[in-house]
């Protein structure tokens, strides 16, 4: 394990953070350890986090805070050109010059390939993922002070100045690097570069706003960092380009990449370029749905519009997360529960109107918090002490499975065994095992423990500082201990 090194006085402890004025969530495997991490009034005081959470990962929460989280190593190098000398990066050993801070507040967005072109990116770590804008209390970042979940080594600062405002338009040059990266990753084999790089900028001047002197920049850069060995040609593409009488565009560089038109527009929407034909589809699919509301854990509101004799009506309908990613499932559910015809699209336009609501999804005022599934395990188990009581006995446990409560230590054990029954008894049920073990790990914060009892094997779940009411604990004689420990992740 690597040992992490102040640079420049960057934070990286949870008391250099709070000092700053940030919001941390504790983490544990790079996941939220709280409940409503996300919600605008969600707040950890510094002596809560010595107390609870020194063990845990410091997440910082992106309130003002712009984290260009970067996967694929050409992203990078188009990094590194467009934002030189930035004062504050951060990385690891695995993946250094991976994050570049900023103060800012900016939409969030994941910038991954389209899935007919992931075979371009087939040994990248990350796969299709090349970057992600994260900002805003919606996303978090592991900071430098923590370990990485995935090879346990520290997140360090390789340069620390403060988070900074980006003397420009931060969001363009965020999505312009995007855009740069996944252009010279497609780049074309000898032979048909040229006519690559003349669509590109057909697309560009066509519908941006560039002058010619940026577009021809950027294809050279595109074509320098892609090993072109004909790049000097590529210099001013934009400017010739214009002259043309027929500049390509998203046909042709879907023809030379061999992928759809549609995957090629989804690449420019990065930076806000929209195909035509999905432009018309979404004004009609508008016309018909509106915004996607979020209810509740997995359960969404979204308004449809349809006309009965000739006059328009309104109705609210609600659905699931797979019903929203399904085009057929989802019609079934708007003509069921709203009686609405929704005009017919075609699957890819489907899955980008509704990827671009469900980004763009609110929550709803009336937010059903109670009715997530970690709420409801939290219930059961609750309810399954108040019956089966907690003993101060261990031989409960031992014998007939009951809760123990450890007073000395102040821990619960509880056999996960008897907590299936009681959830079967009480007609609750779950796929697979695992699922169970899942909410018991992560939302129960309880460990699986080995050990023995009177020289005999136990096998035990552990919760540290439970909750328990006075009146659900049974006092039965003194504590009794377990001569052998050993916790293990089930």
């Amino acid at each position: 394990m690597n040992e992490i090194k102040n640079i420049n006085n960057g934070p990286i402890t949870y008391g250099d953070w709070y000092n700053l004025g940030y919001t941390l969530v504790p983490c544990e495997a790079g996941r939220p350890k709280v409940l409503s991490w996300s919600s605008p009034d969600f707040k950890i005081t510094k002596e809560e986090w010595k107390n609870k959470h020194t063990d845990k990962e410091i997440g910082l929460r992106l309130d003002n805070v712009v984290d260009l989280d970067i996967d694929n190593n050409r992203a990078k190098v188009f990094a590194n050109k467009y934002l030189p000398n930035w004062p504050t990066i951060s990385g690891r050993e695995h993946n250094p010059t991976s994050h570049y801070w900023f103060k800012a507040r900016l939409p969030a967005q994941k910038f991954s390939l389209p899935k007919d072109l992931e075979r371009y990116v087939e040994h990248a770590v990350h796969g299709q993922c090349l970057c992600e804008i994260r900002s805003t209390e919606t996303c978090y970042t592991i900071v430098p002070g923590s370990l990485h979940s995935k090879h346990r080594e520290h997140v360090r600062w390789e340069k620390y100045e403060g988070f900074k405002e980006y003397p420009g338009d931060l969001n363009k040059i965020l999505r312009k690097i995007t855009l740069a990266t996944a252009l010279s990753i497609l780049y074309a084999p000898k032979g048909q570069r040229d006519e690559y790089c003349t669509a590109i900028a057909g697309v560009l001047i066509k519908q941006t706003d560039w002058e010619d002197t940026e577009i021809n920049d950027f294809i050279y850069d595109i074509a320098v960092e892609s090993n072109d060995d004909e790049s000097e040609n590529r210099k001013n593409k934009g400017s010739t380009t214009r002259k043309s009488k027929k500049p390509f565009g998203m046909p042709k560089l879907a023809e030379i990449i061999e992928c759809r038109t549609e995957s090629i527009a989804t690449v420019f929407s990065w930076i806000g370029v929209q195909d035509k034909s999905l432009v018309q589809v979404k004004q009609i699919a508008d016309d018909s749905m509106g915004e996607i509301v979020e209810y509740g854990e997995d359960r969404y509101k979204i308004e449809v519009t349809g006309k009965l004799e000739g006059k328009s009506f309104t109705k609210t309908i609600t659905i699931d997360g797979p019903t929203l990613m399904n085009q057929l499932k989802f019609y079934d559910a708007v003509v069921t529960q709203a009686q609405v015809w929704i005009p017919k699209m075609k699957a890819a336009q489907f899955e980008e109107i509704m990827r671009m609501k469900f980004e763009s999804r609110t929550k709803s005022k009336d937010y059903v918090a109670e009715a997530a599934e970690s709420n409801k395990i939290k219930k059961h188990f609750t309810n399954y002490i108040k019956l089966k009581k907690a003993y101060t006995s261990k031989s409960e446990l031992f014998n007939y499975g009951n809760p123990y409560l450890n007073q000395r230590a102040n821990e619960l054990e509880f056999s996960l065994n008897g907590f299936e029954d009681y959830l079967e008894e009480q007609r609750v049920s779950y796929k697979k095992r695992v699922d169970l073990v899942l909410l018991v790990q992560d939302v129960l914060n309880a460990k699986r423990k080995t050990g023995t009892y009177l020289t005999k094997s136990l096998v035990s779940w552990v919760i540290k500082d439970p909750e328990i009411q006075n009146e659900d604990i049974l006092l039965a004689g003194k504590s009794e201990e377990t001569e052998e420990i050993n916790f293990e992740q089930a």
